[in-house]
Order: structure tokens, then sequence, then C-alpha cells
């Protein structure tokens, strides 16, 4: 996920990550008071006072207008909306790499998405199903190990109990070399039923 000049983070009032939004959007919503700027040190302001911090600021990308240079945030923070969106997540490789954070499920450790493969924790071969809590994240070692056998059949155990997402926070993944630095505090939640 990349940065561009247009993409603002947008928070609820309870400070979590809910979407990423352009500019247009961010700007008419500190207009219209229904979102307030934060500056990289999480300072909340309302509109007036966010156009004389654009005057005196160059950090930042900017819009102009007849009568203002106004900087574009990288954060605003909703004044009213506290519950996070519904969001249906789709099962595909990718989104359980993401839920398991790309580690496997029975070594623990990390790799890159090329190492890994899905397991099914009751295998298929004795009925089990392609479902959120009966697949995991595995390496290919310790898939070939596991074979087709259930975990304490193949006497492995699992580093963490499997679920189905019901939420991915819109920075989920970021990477610490992510250019907007200021986003980094609110990545990577994943919820969980």
């Amino acid at each position: 996920m990349k940065k561009t000049i247009s993409d603002v983070l947008v928070l609820n009032k309870n400070f979590c990550a809910i979407h990423i939004i352009g500019w247009q959007k961010c700007m008419s919503l500190i207009f219209q008071d229904s979102a307030r700027p934060l500056d990289r040190d999480f300072v909340s302001y309302k509109f007036d006072d966010w156009l004389e911090f654009s005057e005196m600021t160059n950090d930042y990308p900017t819009i102009n207008t007849i009568s203002h240079k106004i900087a574009i945030p990288e954060i605003i923070v909703l004044r009213k909306y506290d519950r996070l969106p519904q969001r249906e997540t789709k099962y595909s490789r990718q989104t359980l790499f993401e839920r398991d954070k790309f580690t496997c499920g029975y070594c623990g450790n990390i790799f890159n998405r090329k190492d890994l493969t899905v397991d099914h924790i009751i295998p298929r071969a004795q009925g089990g199903t392609t479902t959120w809590k009966n697949t995991i994240t595995a390496c290919f070692r310790c898939n070939s190990l596991k074979a087709d056998k259930t975990p304490e059949q193949s006497k492995m155990k699992l580093k963490f109990k499997p679920g189905k997402p019901i939420w991915f926070s819109p920075l989920y993944g970021i990477k610490p070399d992510h250019p907007c630095k200021s986003w980094l505090k609110f990545a990577g939640k994943v919820l969980l039923d």
C-alpha cells in the first residue's frame, strides 16, 4: 500500500483506522466540521485553526484557493463515528496469509508469501473443509511433516487458534518504511470472531 498525495487516513472518534480517502473528500469533511485534521504530533485542529497552521508549515502537500493555502493532512479524525465498518472478508490464500501475519502456524516463523502454503488442520483426506477455522498458514517444511494427518496425529502443536476475520484495518500489513510515518501508529489490527 503506497501513500500518494491524495491519500488521507480516516480515524473514527476512538482513533481506530477505518478508511483511506482522497484529499477532496477529506477537505469536505473538515470544512463541514464532520472531521478534524491531525498534525504529525496528533494534535487536532478546527477548520480555522488548520488554515492558520497551513500558512505556517511547508511540511504537507497543499491546495490553493483564492485566499488560502491549505495543507492536506495525512490523518483526520471523525467527530461522531465510533464503530468499525462491517466488512465481509473473502477467503483467499492472501487473506489467510494476512490473517496469520505470514507466520507458520506450526513452527511460528515468519516467511515470504512464496514460501508459504495453506494447511488444512483436519486434512481434506479425513473430511476437513476449506474454511477460516480449519485452515492455517504453514511453511512448506511443516506442511510436509504434518502431511495428511491432524496436528494430534502428527504430534505438531498449533501456535495460534485460527478464526474468521470480521474486520481488517485498512492499514493492515503496512510496512515500517511506509512514506507516511504518522500512519504507523494506527496500523495492523485484525478482529476475529
